[in-house]
């Protein structure tokens, strides 16, 4: 068996911006809402930005920012772009996540004319002006540090696909089981100071819901506040993982203090990951064996080579359209509510285009030995759990709702036989998530480790885009 490879040795720097609206900026993120725009801020809405520079000089940016998703690909690119110049950074290194909260402002110019829409396109030009200055901060203040990982568990996030007596509805789903896992990145300076902290997690950030007034980060922001503060100088940076059917059980509350309390709980399982994980660059390992009453396998830190090399790409996968497209139940609703729905259908439509296929780009960054796979959708966590298994021990960070807009849901193949919101949202046919799968595997050079190996619905294109390999 060989030996346990060490952790990232790189040029780390972090760097956080505010990027709350106005008071009164249009907030009408669910259909159910009676109101239009914000009364209040429950915490401020930021950006933080982590740079990892490799030893060649080549520099990566992860920005985490509270949105809940882009509406438009244009206002995205608005914002990616302004980043990418500020730092020159080539279209595979730079992660602009989003950490979908349902309860900040929706930054969509198309949205100016509506009640509340006169502060959107000044908010957007202060989003793109603070993130872009976050990552150059990140990259000014990058200095000689070491990437870490471990693995913890938390029981904030429940399967959301609910059968209500016949009927597909978004709520708890009991006796079904959830992705647990969190995932924590330790980065520290050469002096063992602590400068960031990265945690991936799958659990939709929809504790507060249509009844809640105020700008909120939801859970995520109790999670960056407890773990800074048990990490004093380090920020905290929240990756939403392969959430497509998790979420909190108790959710779409209208009191701010339910997204503290499961922030909270969240960062208790941070803390728990981070005070069981080795030293940096030392891994438990097999030091002999004591006889007593039983044979005893004694396990001890021993030092691990370090690791130098990073590596980004983007992937086009080709993805079958839905033919015909996913059509919504036919039932009575609320005018607000059906508008609100066929809303969101235009622009899920508009961002797969309108060929028979959608061309879907996925990122892949290693660092050392953890992978990084981002993408603009929302994958459910089989996606998660299914490299994670392919690639273990080497940590595994899905980055949900990354470099796109118009979010559309990535269900297993198995999901498409019964009807459900996710299911008749999103335009990508039966098997699109095992094509992600095996795309990403089969560009790790390990596709026959693909634990599950389903018929595929239609022909998979798997390129890398020019140009962007660094």
């Amino acid at each position: 068996m060989s030996g346990p490879t060490g952790d990232l040795h790189a040029r780390i720097g972090v760097a956080r911006a505010d990027i709350t609206p106005p008071v009164g900026i249009r907030n009408h993120l669910w259909g159910a809402s009676q109101h239009e725009t914000a009364d209040g801020v429950h915490r401020p809405l930021t950006a933080t930005a982590l740079a990892v520079v490799d030893d060649g000089g080549t520099a990566r940016i992860l920005l985490s920012l509270d949105v809940c998703e882009w509406t438009d690909p244009a206002d995205e690119l608005v914002v990616r772009d302004a980043v990418a110049r500020r730092c020159a950074l080539s279209p595979a290194d730079l992660l602009l996540h989003s950490t979908h909260t349902h309860s900040a402002a929706a930054p969509c110019t198309r949205q100016a004319v509506k009640t509340g829409g006169e502060h959107i396109a000044g908010h957007l030009a202060l989003i793109a002006q603070r993130c872009a200055h976050a990552a150059h901060e990140a990259l000014a203040s990058a200095r000689p540090a070491v990437l870490s990982w471990g693995t913890g568990a938390s029981a904030l996030a429940v399967d959301r696909d609910q059968d209500l007596d016949g009927r597909q509805v978004v709520g708890w789903e009991q006796g079904v089981p959830a992705d647990t896992t969190v995932l924590v990145g330790r980065v520290t300076g050469q002096d063992g100071s602590p400068i960031a902290v990265l945690v991936g997690y799958a659990c939709h950030a929809t504790v507060l819901g249509w009844g809640n007034r105020l700008l909120s980060p939801d859970y995520v922001g109790a999670l960056r506040e407890d773990v800074e503060a048990a990490l004093p100088g380090a920020l905290c940076l929240f990756v939403q993982g392969a959430s497509g059917e998790l979420a909190p059980a108790h959710q779409y509350s209208a009191d701010p203090a339910d997204a503290d309390r499961a922030g909270q709980a969240l960062a208790l399982a941070v803390r728990a990951t981070l005070t069981l994980m080795d030293p940096p660059d030392q891994r438990l390992q097999l030091a002999g064996v004591v006889e007593s009453g039983a044979p005893l396998g004694v396990w001890e830190p021993r030092p691990a080579p370090a690791r130098h090399d990073v590596a980004s790409q983007v992937l086009t996968v080709r993805l079958a359209r839905r033919t015909p497209p996913g059509a919504p139940v036919a039932e009575p609703l609320p005018e607000h509510v059906r508008a609100e729905r066929a809303a969101r259908a235009v622009a899920v439509d508009h961002a797969a285009g309108q060929d028979a296929w959608i061309d879907y780009p996925v990122w892949v960054w290693q660092l050392g030995e953890a992978v990084v796979i981002a993408h603009p959708g929302e994958a459910y966590s089989w996606l998660a759990q299914t490299l994670r298994a392919a690639l273990a021990p080497r940590p595994v960070l899905i980055a949900n709702l990354t470099n796109g807009a118009g979010a559309f849901y990535l269900p297993p193949e198995t999901a498409y036989a019964r009807p459900s919101y996710t299911v008749g949202q999103t335009p990508a046919g039966p098997g699109s998530l095992e094509a992600v799968a095996r795309a990403v595997l089969d560009h790790l050079g390990l596709l026959d480790h693909l634990g599950v190996s389903p018929t595929p619905s239609h022909d998979l294109f798997i390129t890398p885009q020019q140009g962007v390999e660094s």
